[in-house]
């Protein structure tokens, strides 16, 4: 039989290697855990001062690696910027610029760290250990000059702080290079423009196309819009033929203000305008004239060509001054 000596004995034993194993236990998990240290430079700063606190961790093997779980403050500490390294062979750093606007012995709370262990998706946080500091004022002096405390913080620049300049930049370039070609071409073009001296004079070939357009009868079959830019196309066409004004491709505007220079067209500046203007209206403005306007517009284009064709006199006096050149 057992003693009663032996028993005791016996359940002695077993709760010692229980506790034995339960430490074994909670040293292993504690193992399994990451270790986050924190430490500054100084445990003295001036109020504004920065504050760089060195965090380091150390990971075990089932820990990939560690992220922040801060955002703008620490406590009462403001975070001006985190510098961080990339993990590496189960270590990873950070440095925390802080800064606070209070005076005396303050805490720097544990900084909260997010992980997750590889085999599951729990997250888990890690925190450092608070660091003991003392906030100071700075001396003043009232006859000296003002100071910052500390110069602005100098943000480094990237090239996506630059590409909105270069793109406007780039069309300003753009831009004024189309309009120094476009100047050049048009003056070019000014220059060198030489109308075309039909065999049949413009002022016998203008009565002429009127003449046909007339036998047409565009604008009694519904086509006003027709008959309104073949009239006035004629009209153009007779005044660049004649007198060398670019008609065809300008505005009704543009062939106002040459016009205004002839002397041939002074008299009748009020025609040219009404004719032109209903042109205008009809063509994109989709104005619908009564039948008498039809008329009238035909009308102003017969007084205009016969009105501006020139006399023989002038026509002799134009064609010696053409054989002299």
């Amino acid at each position: 039989m057992v003693s009663a000596v032996d028993s005791t004995y016996f359940f002695r034993m077993k709760r010692i290697v229980i506790c034995i194993l339960l430490v074994l236990f909670a040293a292993a998990a504690y193992g399994q855990e990451p270790r986050v240290t924190a430490r500054t430079d100084s445990a003295q700063y001036k109020i504004g001062e920065w504050i760089l606190v060195h965090v380091t961790a150390d990971l075990p093997a089932n820990v990939d690696s560690l992220a922040p779980a801060v955002k703008d403050s620490i406590g009462a500490f403001e975070i001006l910027n985190v510098d961080a390294s990339r993990p590496a062979s189960g270590h990873q750093e950070w440095i925390f610029k802080l800064t606070m606007f209070d005076t005396g012995n303050v805490f720097i709370p544990p900084v909260a760290f997010s992980y997750k262990h590889l085999q599951d998706t729990l997250q888990r946080i890690a925190y450092s250990n608070p660091i003991s500091l003392s906030i100071v004022s700075i001396p003043f002096d009232p006859k000296g000059d003002i100071k910052d405390i500390k110069p602005p913080l100098d943000a480094p620049w990237k090239f996506e702080d630059f590409l909105p300049y270069l793109i406007a930049l780039l069309i300003l370039a753009l831009a004024g290079l189309g309009y120094y070609y476009y100047r050049k071409w048009k003056k070019r073009r000014e220059e060198g423009f030489v109308p075309l001296r039909p065999s049949v004079p413009p002022g016998q070939a203008a009565l002429a196309a009127l003449r046909i357009l007339e036998d047409k009868h565009l604008w009694q079959q519904g086509k006003v819009k027709q008959y309104y830019s073949e009239v006035t196309e004629i009209v153009r066409r007779f005044i660049e033929e004649q007198y060398g004004v670019l008609a065809l491709e300008s505005t009704s505007d543009e062939i106002l203000a040459q016009l205004l220079k002839l002397p041939e067209a002074q008299a009748l500046l009020k025609e040219f305008r009404s004719f032109f203007t209903t042109a205008d209206l009809v063509k994109f403005a989709k104005y619908i004239p009564d039948p008498d306007d039809h008329e009238h517009e035909l009308r102003w284009a017969y007084e205009i060509v016969r009105a501006m064709i020139p006399t023989p006199a002038v026509q002799s006096e134009e064609q010696e001054v053409q054989s002299v050149r």
